[in-house]
């Protein structure tokens, strides 16, 4: 079969999915960057990770615009969101910004989500796209990302805050916290609903 033949299904290298694709990049040079823990890591590893996000919006732009709003897209979106963050939070409660214990509900609720959710839903022929609570999730976590950024750039010119700006930093997080494990919610009512539907 031709590629010019293959539904856009299961098509692999669509524009759409490079840039979703992309993300799996981003995230461990992120990671590692934050980890130096220098002000130009911050900087750098910042800007990244706007450029990250901004990919997010584009395979979603181009997957409609070009008609490539494919099963592989739907489950590889989301996923590239989940291992960017996961590595982002960790890297940065590993440096310092907050305390690490505070990465966990994020690598729980996705762990969940993509080892338990959507595999199980596959398997009665359903894809778990991501929905109005994961895209909400995704666009609070790009937000305090951003804002947890400048705080701790600036930490590196005023240091007499770092206390104010950790504790900034733990309120951020924990709200987003909560905001992505509240959104897994909504996936449990979809797969039971395939799972009634089966019956």
């Amino acid at each position: 079969m031709s590629s010019a033949t293959v539904p856009d299904r299961f098509r692999f290298w669509t524009l759409a999915n490079i840039f979703t694709f992309a993300r799996f990049v981003f995230a461990p040079v992120c990671a590692i960057l934050f980890l130096q823990e220098t002000w130009w890591g911050v900087w750098v590893a910042g800007w990244l990770a706007g450029l990250a996000m901004f990919t997010d919006f584009c395979d979603g732009y181009f997957a409609r615009r070009q008609k490539q709003v494919s099963d592989l897209g739907k489950i590889f979106d989301p996923l590239a969101d989940a291992v960017f963050f996961i590595m982002v939070w960790t890297a940065l409660g590993v440096a310092g910004a907050y305390p690490l214990w505070l990465a966990l509900p994020f690598i729980a609720r996705e762990l969940v989500q993509h080892v338990y959710l959507r595999p199980s839903a596959m398997r009665l022929g359903v894809v778990l796209g991501a929905n109005f609570w994961g895209k909400l999730k995704t666009l609070v976590q790009t937000l305090v990302l951003i804002a947890m950024c400048w705080i701790e750039f600036g930490i590196d010119y005023y240091p007499e805050y770092t206390r104010l700006a950790r504790g900034t930093n733990i309120v951020l997080i924990s709200v987003t916290a909560l905001v992505s494990v509240v959104s897994i919610v909504p996936y449990f009512g979809a797969l039971r609903r395939a799972q009634m539907a089966r019956h």
